[in-house]
């Protein structure tokens, strides 16, 4: 099905070629989504060094603090941290800065090359550099769909160009593009 809807064009990402309403539907899982008042001053108070910039973990730690007890309870808490934090980390450097929060939650849209690396090392969550049928079931997952054995197969046949069973980036991206 996901894949079905993604052939015909019907499932696609947003005009830039991006994810960002991934990051949205991520970033809803926040039952008490913060106003960006709210963010800043909690990114503040986790800044201890006053560089402007957060770790992962310290990320984390806000994301928990606007989560609900049901939301920190689910089995894929820690999986959907990880990839908000990959998600916001637009330049790749493990850190984020208060702009790339800004991006992930309210943003409209990124530069179109910056989110799809974004998008890519979100999913990519064993951080090898590519996408294998596990994080491709991720990938499938979060967007809402079954990731049923079969459709996974289909859609790794179809995008994995050099057939080495994984996808690379530039697969990945043509995946997202619909130019497979």
């Amino acid at each position: 099905q996901w894949y079905q809807r993604r052939v015909h064009g019907e499932y696609h990402f947003d005009s830039s070629g991006t994810n960002n309403q991934q990051g949205k539907r991520i970033a809803k899982k926040m039952e008490n989504l913060p106003s960006k008042e709210e963010m800043k001053e909690a990114f503040e108070k986790k800044d201890e060094t006053g560089e402007g910039k957060l770790t992962f973990k310290e990320m984390k730690e806000i994301i928990e603090l606007f989560s609900s007890e049901e939301k920190k309870n689910e089995p894929n808490f820690d999986q959907m941290c990880d990839m908000m934090c990959n998600m916001a980390d637009v330049n790749g450097d493990k850190m984020i800065d208060f702009g790339e929060i800004l991006l992930l939650l309210f943003g409209d849209s990124l530069e179109p090359e910056n989110a799809m690396k974004g998008s890519f090392r979100a999913f990519d969550t064993n951080g090898d550099g590519y996408l294998d049928k596990k994080e491709l079931a991720e990938v499938m997952k979060m967007s809402g769909v079954e990731a049923d054995p079969k459709m996974i197969r289909m859609t790794m046949a179809m995008a994995d160009v050099d057939d080495d069973g994984k996808l690379n980036y530039e697969e990945f991206c043509a995946m997202m593009d619909g130019n497979m």
